[in-house]
């Protein structure tokens, strides 16, 4: 199961992901954050703070995000990752796209 949720403040967008980003969520996720891809003109933060597993199909949603925002001249940042969940994006190379916050 995974909560997504979506503030925007000064052009920010901020991202929180709790729960589980696996395979049977991926579909809820996407429908939760198509206003994140309706949007051209903001960077993206992902709290990844209360995410506690990321699959390979939550890690593709999170690629197209960042694919999205740098299309548009802009950044996506991951914030407060777990051991676990920074090892599933490091051993995938992502942590060499995003930029990071701990």
């Amino acid at each position: 199961m995974v909560n997504i949720t979506i503030n925007e403040k000064e052009g920010l967008q901020t991202v929180t992901i709790s729960g589980d980003l696996d395979n049977a969520a991926s579909s809820q996720a996407e429908r939760s954050l198509a206003p994140v891809f309706d949007r051209t003109d903001c960077d993206v933060l992902i709290d990844c703070t209360e995410l506690n597993y990321i699959s390979s199909s939550g890690l593709r949603i999170l690629l197209n995000i960042y694919k999205h925002t740098r299309s548009y001249g802009h950044t996506s940042t991951l914030k407060g990752m777990t051991e676990e969940v920074e090892e599933v994006f490091s051993l995938s190379g992502f942590l060499q796209l995003f930029k990071v916050e701990k």
